[in-house]
């Protein structure tokens, strides 16, 4: 009995002396910093050691939301109630600190804070310090993982359930949090509807359906959140329930003709030789015939295109030319392919101006939008283009790297890039290119130098003279201070190195 309390006793030792990691949170080598960490919003509160939830394999603690500049109140609890050192809680871009962080009677330390863009900001966490007990060493650290949750509900209302074959058709979505809905504009396919959500700068959501089967048929929109829920067992969810709707697909009255190609530019080129487009066989084409293309079924449309009929192709397809004279977007309805002002075919496809930067502009951090392009090394800059055609652009900054960021905004009248400029950059401009093409605009880069250390500049004050980098800064005479001697070198302050600035 005596042997079985001995080793009891020694396995309960060796428990004790293992490191313990609280939940949800990095805890450093010098133990945990915090045991408990409270955030109450104004409808409840979430304590670290019991609302946490794994993320990747990170215990992390969770709090549901409502606004993106959500204030909570925060408290922190440090592990060792005995110890007399204050709490400190680094600052993030992520939230914005509006008290000082005071001791309370309860032994915690409690402060408020404003949350910036729940929805988008990645990553969240606290990353709590405490001072070292130890002069000289670094300050203890902890970090504490966040994860905000949202609840968002979705309903899709159609007051008319009738749609036409190959005819795009909008409707708008409802929802409890619109920003929180993912919206990539991108077409989903499928073999009886491809439908798209696009959200729009009011924030309302719509749904783009483009029906290519006749009858009764069933629409499946499936849609994700920026920020998932929680459901039972602890398990997150990014996945929205299923929109069901039901649809009558009528067929058109004229024959839908199906081009390869979405979306064609309007440009001088183009116009003159045309763009090489192929569309559906209409049994009733003519060789090497040209076809008006309006935007009206009825005589007197304008003229959106002409299409010249090439050759047939095997795959029961016609090759043609397009020669595009206005723009046209497919929302905006069908295009007539017309013969001596009879409807003879439709079809639909979107016909954009060339792309035409127009301005451009820098948004540096903490500051506003600016028309002055010049950046600093080392520095990460937002830059706003305007013009027309932008969304089929691709731009590129000469020797620059562009900053994945989730408040990146791509519109055809407007782009928003992240542009990091390096410390080593080498020119003096970044050009910004289109397809491989400058757009006539570029990015400045002011000039960057580092302060020249004083090596070149000796001190003596009763000792032989030395360098005064090597200067400690206190020095124990036995006897009075003489005469203190200053003196330099300007040739060893000219040497060649990069980035120094001028020595005075």
């Amino acid at each position: 009995m005596l042997r079985f309390r001995f080793v009891f006793a020694i396995f309960g030792v060796l428990l004790l002396g293992l490191p313990q990691r609280g939940i949800g949170q990095a805890v450093p080598s010098g133990g945990a910093v915090v045991r408990e960490v409270s955030l109450r919003t104004d409808t409840a509160v979430y304590l670290l050691s019991r609302n946490t939830v794994d993320v990747q394999g990170v215990p992390t603690q969770y709090f549901w939301f409502r606004r993106d500049d959500e204030t909570v109140e925060l408290r922190l609890y440090p592990a060792n109630p005995s110890s007399t050192k204050p709490l400190r809680l680094r600052r993030t871009p992520d939230y914005q600190q509006l008290d000082s962080l005071t001791k309370e009677e309860d032994g915690g330390f409690r402060t408020r804070l404003r949350f910036q863009n729940l929805t988008t900001n990645q990553f969240l966490r606290l990353v709590v310090e405490q001072p070292s007990d130890s002069v000289g060493r670094e300050p203890r650290r902890q970090e504490v993982a966040l994860l905000p949750l949202a609840r968002t509900s979705v309903a899709l209302r159609v007051p008319d359930n009738e749609l036409f074959v190959g005819e795009e058709k909008v409707f708008e979505l409802t929802s409890s949090n619109a920003r929180n809905v993912r919206a990539t504009g991108e077409w989903v396919r499928g073999p009886e509807f491809d439908y798209r959500l696009v959200a729009e700068a009011s924030g309302m959501l719509r749904l783009h359906v483009l029906p290519h089967q006749l009858g009764p048929r069933t629409l499946l929109v499936k849609l994700q959140t920026e920020r998932p829920t929680l459901l039972a067992g602890g398990r997150l969810s990014y996945q929205l329930p299923v929109l069901r709707q039901e649809f009558n697909v009528k067929g058109s009255r004229l024959r839908f003709l199906s081009p390869d190609q979405r979306s064609v530019t309007l440009n001088e080129l183009n116009r003159r030789r045309g763009v090489e487009l192929i569309l559906d066989n209409g049994r009733s084409f003519d060789l090497r015939r040209t076809y008006r293309i309006e935007d009206q079924e009825e005589p007197g449309g304008t003229l959106i295109a002409e299409v010249f009929t090439r050759q047939y192709l095997s795959n029961d397809r016609v090759l043609c030319y397009l020669r595009p004279y206005n723009t046209h977007r497919q929302t905006a309805g069908y295009l007539y392919i017309k013969e001596n002002d009879a409807a003879r075919y439709i079809t639909n496809l979107d016909i954009t101006p060339e792309t035409v930067v127009r301005s451009v502009q820098v948004l540096h951090r903490g500051g506003e939008w600016t028309a002055n392009l010049s950046v600093s090394p080392g520095e990460m800059v937002d830059v706003r283009l305007e013009g027309e055609g932008l969304q089929k652009a691709r731009l590129s900054f000469e020797d620059l790297p562009i900053v994945p960021s989730d408040s990146s905004v791509r519109t055809d009248a407007r782009l928003v890039y992240r542009v990091l400029v390096p410390v080593g950059y080498a020119k003096r401009k970044s050009t910004i290119y289109n397809l491989g093409q400058p757009i006539g605009h570029a990015l400045t880069i002011k000039e960057f130098q580092r302060p020249h250390p004083l090596d070149f500049v000796s001190v003596g004050y009763g000792v032989a003279p030395g360098p005064l980098p090597g200067w400690a800064g206190r020095c124990c005479m036995t006897a009075p201070f003489g005469t203190w001697f200053f003196s330099s070198t300007p040739t060893a302050s000219t040497r060649a190195s990069s980035c120094l600035a001028s020595s005075f």
